[in-house]
């Protein structure tokens, strides 16, 4: 088969083209947040057991700012999400997985340099708080706040949540994109939009923080050549966020 026949093939070939790269991942995001909402009402009827007179739904609402409901959902779907990622990209054939995801392991020089950058993000993003007055958000506060298990939290936010984005973002959905013809600038754009989309839970000043950050974490990826540097970057964030909650 010739190249220019393989890229007219619609499924078995290295790239899918927007139409599958997008189906495909809303399909895993959709799991992912259909899993979450399992777990919070299982949550609900088997560990909270409230004696609350709210209904259902408030209860759904109030447990979506729960840190310890937060942790027994987020990391159960995150391991499907993950799971399914890896099921996708393998039936992405004739890539290997390791290739198509740029799951290669970068030197020390280059992590050490892109979490450096990170470090300095971070503080401008905390100078940025301080210029425009702007408090912690209300989601976050809420978060750190009703956690009784800090630690699993922790693994929630900390390991789970960015490993699975950084997969689904910067790995798959990224990957898939930078091979039609949009390209890497359209990939780096189009995968920070969609990530800052789905933290609607924040209002505008972060949600257009998240995009530019994803913007950030596009470029590493991409001047690096390893999923793994942009993984550490949003690591290092989020922990560095647990560490100004619990020290506030």
């Amino acid at each position: 088969m010739t190249p220019q026949n393989n890229k007219n093939t619609f499924f078995w070939h290295s790239y899918w083209g927007l139409l599958t790269t997008f189906s495909s991942s809303l399909l895993i995001f959709f799991t992912f947040s259909l899993l979450q909402t399992l777990f919070l009402i299982t949550y609900v009827l088997y560990i909270e057991e409230s004696s609350s007179s709210a209904n259902f739904a408030d209860i759904i609402t109030m447990l979506a700012y729960n840190g310890d409901a937060i942790s027994f959902a987020e990391i159960p779907a995150a391991l499907m999400g993950i799971f399914l990622i890896l099921f996708f990209t393998k039936l992405r054939k004739p890539d290997s997985m390791t290739s198509f995801l740029e799951l290669t392991t970068p030197s020390i020089k280059v992590v050490v340099k892109w979490l450096i950058i990170m470090l300095i993000i971070i503080g401008l993003m905390e100078l940025g708080y301080i210029l425009f007055e702007r408090n912690t958000p209300d989601f976050m506060t809420k978060l750190y706040s009703s956690t009784k298990n800090l630690s699993l939290l922790w693994i929630a936010v900390i390991i789970a949540a960015p490993i699975f984005e950084e997969l689904l973002f910067r790995g798959y959905l990224f990957e898939g994109i930078k091979q039609t013809a949009v390209g890497i600038n359209g990939a780096i754009v189009i995968t920070s939009a969609s990530w800052a989309i789905i933290h609607l839970q924040y209002e505008s000043f972060e949600v257009i923080t998240i995009f530019l950050i994803g913007i950030i974490l596009g470029v590493a990826k991409v001047k690096s050549r390893s999923l793994y540097i942009p993984i550490a970057m949003h690591m290092l964030m989020n922990l560095s966020t647990s560490i100004m909650m619990e020290l506030s």
